[in-house]
Parts: C-alpha cells; sequence; structure tokens
C-alpha cells in the first residue's frame, strides 16, 4: 500500500509495481496531486485506469496490522480490511518522526535522523527500517527519489538475510 498522491507516491507505485508487488494507492483526495511529474504522470495514470494499480480516493488509513490495513472512506463513511504486506507512507516533504519514536526508534533531537544502519537502512529497533527523505530528517535536500531509491534494495537484502538465517 502506497499512501500518498505526489510524486514520491507515484514513483513508489510504480516502482513496486513493476518489480511485481501488488500495489494499492490510498489518497485523502480526489485525485493525484497536481505536481507529479509530467513525465510520469500518463504512467500512474494509466495503470490507476487499466486496474493495475488500484486507487482508493477519499480515504484514509485506520488501522495497520501484520497482515492487513484498515481503510475508511472520508465521505462515507464505510471501512474496508485489505490484505497487506507493507505500507508506504509517501505523505510529506519533511516527514514527522513521532511513528518512529513511538516504536523505540531513537531520533536525534537536533537533526531529526533517525538512528539506522546505513548498510541496511535498519533502525536500533529490529525489524524497523526507514527510507527516502525520513533519512535525511530536517534536511530534506540530501534524499530525493532518484538516490532515495537506492534504499530499497538495501532493505530488501537486509530482510532477505534474516529469513534465510533463521
Amino acid at each position: 500500500m502506497v499512501v500518498g498522491g505526489g510524486n514520491s507516491a507515484a514513483d513508489a507505485a510504480l516502482t513496486c509495481w513493476r518489480e511485481g508487488a501488488r500495489v494499492t494507492i490510498v489518497h485523502l483526495f480526489e485525485e493525484l496531486d497536481r505536481g507529479v511529474k509530467p513525465w510520469v504522470r500518463p504512467d500512474i495514470e494509466n495503470r490507476i485506469a487499466d486496474g493495475s494499480i488500484p486507487a482508493l480516493w477519499r480515504h484514509r488509513i485506520l488501522e495497520i496490522r501484520p497482515r492487513e490495513v484498515v481503510v475508511e472512506h472520508l465521505e462515507t463513511g464505510v471501512r474496508r480490511t485489505l490484505a497487506n504486506d507493507w505500507v508506504l507512507a509517501m505523505t510529506g516533504f519533511e516527514p514527522d518522526p513521532s511513528p518512529l519514536t513511538r516504536l523505540g526508534v531513537e531520533v536525534d533531537p537536533v537533526t531529526a535522523v533517525p538512528h539506522h544502519a546505513p548498510a541496511t537502512m535498519e533502525t536500533n529497533v529490529p525489524g524497523i527500517y526507514v527510507a527516502g527523505v525520513v533519512v535525511s530528517g530536517h534536511d530534506a535536500n540530501k534524499i530525493f527519489i532518484e538516490n532515495g531509491k537506492l534504499h530499497g534494495p538495501l532493505i530488501a537484502a537486509s530482510v532477505a538475510a534474516k529469513k534465510t538465517s533463521s
């Protein structure tokens, strides 16, 4: 599940889909954000239109469970539980680190950079990984879509290594 409707959400959804993932977009608004890059927009709009990447417009996430997510339509209040393995929250320019701190992740009080191993992107809390702009804390100009996408393979390798060693 990709949460958001901007450039990062569109890129994340397309990248996951191209790699064989089943992807659903959840967005608070009725359509993609106006600022989605013009060379990305046709691709994501076509995937949504043909049903390859379903989009739940005017929805929000209520609950994330180990293998499912509960979403709610903002206008009707109708709730649905969807099978899901991962949630990629692509929701803003400077991320709010409070969800990480509630999980026990150490976040530098000055820079807002979460404590993590750069080689794996795993935080000080085993099994919790960070990727994308959240890694740069307050300095969002350090991580862009183009270099943030390198975090995914590091995380995938770390998860795969843990599965093979257990």
